[in-house]
């Protein structure tokens, strides 16, 4: 058991977030129909869609993991400004909250820079790097959750936990995008139902990162994780 458990919970909702943001969610079928090789000529492959779909996840998990150990390993060198770093990092993961909110407008946030792979993605290799350029860019939906998770990973202590935290990012990306390659014409009417939710998916996710930020700025984001302890299933303790 481990009192960062209930953190890792957060990184993986918020990974579940960043998938039915608006920047990602809209462009998932198109991701899908890319990685499948599908086209108006071209019918759809079910199996090299799922295929795919795995490397893609691939893709961008090695990319989120590298940038959690990054921030990180660059939180333990600061280790004995730790306190400092926490509160800092609890001020900005404030700051991401209120500009999911929209009270604060940052443009570098807003500009999107995702890397577009320009080969055939529907190769092995292909759909791999489509999914490290797709985690490469900062997107406007996508960078605030995720620099506040990378602004937790740094104020973690160590490498590996900074890793484990991206890594249930990636997974909660991960999980409803599987899905949805496997049940391709569901989700596509799911998506065009869903669209309406989006900007209060945004506010969720602001709220919560605000809600997180003040914990970690009181110094209560420790005592906050082992109070939450007792309400984790002993299945997950086995698996972390």
């Amino acid at each position: 058991m481990t009192p960062m458990t209930p953190t890792v919970s957060l990184a993986l909702f918020a990974g579940i977030l960043s998938f039915l943001s608006p920047c990602v969610l809209p462009l998932v079928p198109s991701y899908l129909a890319y990685i499948g090789g599908h086209s108006a000529t071209q019918p759809h492959n079910r199996l090299l869609t799922l295929r795919n779909s795995l490397l893609f996840i691939l893709g961008f998990s090695l990319i989120f993991i590298a940038l959690g150990a990054s921030a990180s390993l660059l939180g333990s060198v600061l280790n004995n400004y730790r306190q400092v770093l926490v509160t800092a990092g609890g001020i900005l993961v404030i700051a991401f909250g209120f500009v999911m909110l929209g009270v604060i407008r940052l443009p570098a946030l807003y500009k999107d820079t995702r890397q577009h792979y320009q080969g055939d993605s529907s190769t092995p290799i292909g759909a791999v790097l489509l999914g490290m350029a797709f985690a490469a860019g900062w997107t406007p939906c996508i960078g605030p959750v995720l620099g506040a998770i990378l602004t937790m990973a740094a104020s973690s202590g160590t490498l590996t936990q900074g890793a484990i935290l991206l890594s249930f990012y990636a997974l909660g990306l991960a999980i409803p995008f599987f899905i949805a390659a496997i049940a391709l014409e569901s989700f596509v009417r799911f998506s065009a139902r869903f669209k309406r939710f989006l900007p209060w998916v945004e506010r969720v996710a602001g709220g919560i990162l605000i809600v997180a930020g003040v914990l970690m700025v009181t110094g209560t984001m420790t005592q906050f994780n082992r109070y939450l302890l007792q309400f984790t299933p002993e299945w997950l303790f086995s698996k972390l």
